[in-house]
């Protein structure tokens, strides 16, 4: 079959009731869940992960492709009527959206925002349909030299451009794989780390009782411990959507290069929407010719924050369909949604199953079509989403997190993980170890472990066809550099901030 005729296909069966439903459900659920800040829709795909056993996988696709886009758009509404970001993605937004709350023009924000949602999804979106096969036709050529340098890269990237504390980083790496090693050896099947000798554990940890504890969880407990739970707003009226004809003309460049910093940076492994927009943010305020007005109600910086995390979702699409390799947090839990299905996400993914993949990019247009209309004539209703009864909603989600990892496994085996995986969620939120280079690690690690012990056997060079390989050397560079880079990038800024700073 042709490109066209599966994506007809994809396009037909969601034109069903079934798909369609699925689509404006998914979508309509993120965008609640997004703005509602402390949740986001990546805690509702956690949930689904059980669920989506029972489902096509097609069908699966279809709706945590919509939640994804739902909750990206949805994000900014808190944003902007709040002050309190609904996801990450949007905290940069806060800074100027919030500003024209303040001042009265909560709906010149809004209507901004929503026009970049789509300006950003929609056309990132078709960029991933137009390069993920000649990509993953690249890619079926590499040998397990390639796939563990590239698996090495990624975990590096995701330590290396994350702010914070790089040692941090590396300890949630380490705990990750630690973790990913419990079970079977992926070579002879011996068991590894069998504590108390229970046979339990030859199984691993289930993916699904790993995320249902370290997120939805977690997240709920904090919530609850931090009590940052959102209080009584004054009253906030918006009128309906208007869109920002001047506005988009005049900055229209800035639209483009926020867009094209989306894309990139949404194709670099576990990067995605948030490093997207404060990358974007700080560029466009940089070369801003009034930086004076930034940060008070400027509308190019709600343009290039909310264009930017939503362009970084079709960048991200292109690793996870054409090398198996997620680009955000999203990617990990589609990845885990197909490995219940019994689909290894790979090289070869684009060409055994492009049904499924033509079914994420249809799903991916249409959901956002359908975002971009539901917020555009249903504007008037976003303060009501964040009146939602906190306690009922945490209350279901705590439920329905234990309810699935129980069904994960069918026993209290996967129930007991979760509740030791909220634990060490909760500990590593503590000590500062940021959760993406651990869901990294833990992700690819077996793809690594894998690929590495091929590469030695088929090799009767060891260790050095790694870096006698062209790309599998480009790999590993680029990895060590990075994470070279951050080790070293504190240190640099120090030493450039000392010498402009005048002596005497």
């Amino acid at each position: 079959m042709t490109v066209l005729n599966y994506f007809i296909d994809a396009l037909q069966a969601l034109c069903t009731f079934q798909g369609f439903l699925f689509v404006v459900i998914g979508t309509l659920a993120g965008v609640v869940l997004g703005a509602i800040p402390g949740l986001g829709s990546s805690t509702l795909m956690v949930i689904l992960l059980p669920i989506s056993y029972r489902m096509s996988p097609t069908m699966a696709m279809a709706l945590f492709m919509s939640i994804t886009i739902g909750g990206m758009s949805g994000g900014c509404i808190g944003s902007i009527l709040l002050g309190i970001p609904g996801t990450s993605s949007s905290m940069v937004t806060v800074f100027d959206g919030y500003e024209f709350t303040k001042r009265g023009e909560p709906s010149k924000a809004l209507s901004a925002a929503v026009f970049a949602n789509f300006l950003g999804n929609v056309p990132s979106v078709i960029l991933a349909i137009a390069v993920t096969r000649a990509v993953a036709a690249w890619a079926v050529r590499l040998g397990p030299w390639e796939y563990a340098a590239l698996c090495f890269c990624a975990v590096l990237l995701v330590v290396g451009l994350s702010k914070g504390n790089m040692v941090k980083s590396m300890i949630g790496v380490g705990l990750a794989i630690f973790l990913a090693s419990v079970g079977a050896d992926p070579i002879n099947a011996s068991g590894r780390f069998l504590f108390f000798g229970r046979l339990e554990f030859l199984s691993g940890f289930n993916i699904i009782s790993v995320m249902l504890g370290l997120f939805a969880s977690k997240i709920i407990l904090l919530e609850y411990a931090r009590q940052s739970k959102v209080k009584e707003q004054k009253p906030v009226k918006v009128e309906g959507f208007k869109l920002p004809r001047k506005e988009i003309w005049k900055n229209k460049w800035l639209i483009l290069r926020s867009w094209l910093f989306g894309a990139v940076i949404g194709f670099l492994p576990g990067l995605g929407g948030p490093v997207a927009s404060v990358m974007a943010y700080s560029t466009e305020k940089m070369v801003a010719k009034d930086k004076s007005t930034w940060g008070h109600g400027e509308i190019g910086g709600v343009f290039s924050c909310e264009i930017a995390n939503n362009a970084a979702i079709g960048g991200a699409l292109i690793p996870l369909l054409a090398l198996g390799i997620p680009g955000d947090a999203a990617g990990v839990q589609f990845i885990a949604a197909l490995n219940i299905q019994g689909i290894n996400v790979g090289p070869m993914f684009m060409r055994e199953q492009a049904a499924i993949v033509y079914m994420i990019f249809a799903a991916a247009l249409l959901s956002g079509i359908i975002v971009f209309l539901f917020e555009t004539l249903g504007m008037k209703t976003f303060p009501a989403l964040l009146k939602i009864p906190y306690h009922f909603l945490y209350s279901v989600v705590i439920l329905l997190a234990f309810l699935g990892a129980y069904m994960s496994t069918g026993s209290f085996y996967g129930l007991i993980v979760a509740l030791a995986c909220c634990a060490l969620g909760v500990a590593m939120d503590y000590f500062e170890i940021p959760s993406m280079p651990f869901l990294m690690a833990y992700i690819l690690s077996p793809m690594l472990e894998l690929n590495i012990r091929r590469g030695f056997n088929y090799s009767t060079r060891g260790g050095a066809e790694f870096f006698t390989r062209p790309f599998s050397c480009i790999f590993i560079l680029v990895g060590i550099l990075v994470l070279a880079y951050g080790f070293a990038s504190p240190a640099i800024k120090r030493a450039i901030a000392a010498r402009r700073t005048p002596k005497g």
